[in-house]
């Protein structure tokens, strides 16, 4: 039988090696992720904030009969501290995925998200 003109013959020590283990996310999709990531952190981590507001009591968005006192922020800033670390959690799935650049930003990001709740809480 004869190959088709044309194509390569691979034989001998001209054959490419298999592609072996996983393969690294491409730089510019790496950053992609990292964005994205940190864009729903940020919104996580206020949400967070603002839950734990409403959850204490001290606040209510949209209160019609809201005097303007002081909003005291002595909230339970326990809710922060659990976003900070659901961001440190989630930087194992683009570990996964060997987005290094993800993984960075999650660890940075939660780690501070971390910091601002502790310091909230022991200057409280």
């Amino acid at each position: 039988m004869t190959t088709p003109a044309g194509l390569p013959h691979f034989r001998g020590t001209n054959v490419p090696p298999p592609p072996t283990g996983r393969r690294y996310l491409p730089v510019a999709a790496d950053i992609a992720l990292a964005v994205g990531l940190l864009v729903l952190d940020a919104v996580g981590a206020v949400a967070a904030f603002l839950l734990g507001i409403d959850v204490s009591g001290d606040w209510r968005p949209f209160d019609p009969g809201a005097d303007n006192s002081d909003v005291v922020f002595t909230v339970d800033w326990l809710y922060v501290g659990i976003a900070g670390g659901v961001i440190l959690l989630t930087a194992a799935l683009p570990y996964l995925l060997r987005a290094f650049v993800s993984v960075a930003l999650q660890v940075l990001a939660g780690t501070v998200v971390l910091g601002v709740a502790a310091a909230a809480v022991a200057y409280r």
